[in-house]
Formats: structure tokens, sequence, C-alpha cells
């Protein structure tokens, strides 16, 4: 402050204002406002006005505060040695619960995505979060996703092989971040649906997939040749 004491701001969020220019009334949203309890008078900066591209006229009557395209969006009147801006703040609690649901969601995301019931629990026990209004029924995206429940397979209704080698499951995996000895980056599964016999081949690179598939027909087509049975693929 200008006698060199310190005022805690307590919370930052958005208000509704009403400006007055001229005869005519404009609404508006101003936004990172910062709430000071103990200051009794409201104030604007000047230099943040500025960084944020309006420009700020004085004259011996009062100032203008125009945006981007020199519009006059407000105007303040000149009282001795002080700046009177013509606003009213509108009692606008949406943007309270706004901030104080944003608020709300930061610690909560904090505390390791804590319930909000905790976290109102939480906000009693410790100073500096100041969510005493905080809004309970606010919803977390990714606590939401995050316990998504999945549906079991069906056990019935799924075709299973009823003898060996009348279903083949196969896929290729890959490529790996570490490569073989022998330089294989992937490897190629065939699962027989009834045994669940499971024979794995590694391959260099995944064009190999169709030479290893006729090393395994040929492989179980020996099999069962020697056992008297014939294999259909």
């Amino acid at each position: 402050m200008g006698n060199d004491t310190i005022l805690e701001a307590i919370g930052k969020g958005s208000i509704k204002a009403t400006m007055q220019v001229g005869g005519q009334f404009t609404h508006t949203t101003i936004t990172q406002v910062l709430h000071v309890p103990k200051m009794k008078n409201n104030l604007i900066s000047v230099s943040k006005l500025i960084s944020k591209g309006f420009k700020v006229e004085f004259d011996k009557d009062g100032c203008k505060v125009k945006d981007a395209r020199r519009v006059v969006v407000a105007q303040a009147r000149k009282d001795k040695n002080l700046y009177f801006l013509n606003v009213k703040v509108r009692k606008d609690m949406a943007h309270i619960a706004n901030s104080l649901e944003e608020s709300a969601m930061l610690w909560h995301e904090r505390l390791g995505h804590l319930n909000m019931a905790s976290l109102m629990e939480l906000d009693a026990m410790v100073d500096g979060m100041n969510l005493k209004e905080m809004l309970l029924h606010h919803i977390c995206e990714g606590c939401v996703k995050g316990k998504h429940q999945r549906t079991s397979f069906p056990k019935d209704g799924a075709t299973r092989a009823t003898q060996l080698l009348e279903i083949v499951h196969t896929d290729v995996c890959g490529p790996m971040k570490t490569t073989s000895h022998g330089g294989a980056q992937y490897f190629l599964t065939f699962i027989d649906d009834f045994s669940r016999k499971t024979h794995v081949y590694l391959l260099k690179v995944k064009g190999e997939a169709f030479e290893k598939f006729k090393q395994y027909k040929a492989l179980v087509e020996n099999e069962f040749w020697s056992q008297n049975q014939s294999v259909t693929f």
C-alpha cells in the first residue's frame, strides 16, 4: 500500500460490472480481480489496463479508458486529486461460485484427486484454502474416466473349438524397444483354441509373418500326419 503496509489477497476471480460512459450503460466482465477483504475501497490498476492493450487518457476533468479500437469503454470523474470510475459491481454470485469451483478443483488435483467431501473437512483443519462455500457437485473428468468399469466378457455365445486346430488365434507383436541377439524386433504367436498350445516365432520384420505361418502349418500337419489325423487350413 501507499504507507508501506501489506494487505493480503485471499482470492482471485471475475466480476460483472456496469460501466457508465456519457449517458449510456454497458455491461462488461473484469477478470483477474483480487479479493482483499481489509481494503475499504475498490482500486483499478492503470498499468494493468495499459498492459492489456487499453489506453488511459487523463485531463483536468477526469480520464477515459479506450480499447484497442480507441472506443471509450470506461470513464472516470476527478474529485480533488482522485479519479472515480463510473462503475457499479453487479451482485452476481455465478462468478463467485465459478471462482470457488475452480479453486476447489485445483486443491482436488493437488491432493491426488481427493473427494470433495473430504476436501471440505480438510479445509476446516488448515489455513490458506478458503473453500468454505465450495461446490460439492463438481465433476472431475479424470476421476470419472479413471473409475470406469469394464463389462466382463460374455461366457456364453462365443465360438469355441471342439477339436484340435479347429480355431487358431494369431497375432504379431512389436516392434520391441530391445532387439534380440538375432536381430528380431517382433514375435508372432499361434494359439490353438482347443488345447491352448502356443507356438512363438521371432521376426526381424513384419514381412516374415507369412513364411513363419507356412512353417507352423507344416509343423502341425506333420504332427497330425504321424497320428493318422487330418488337418485343414
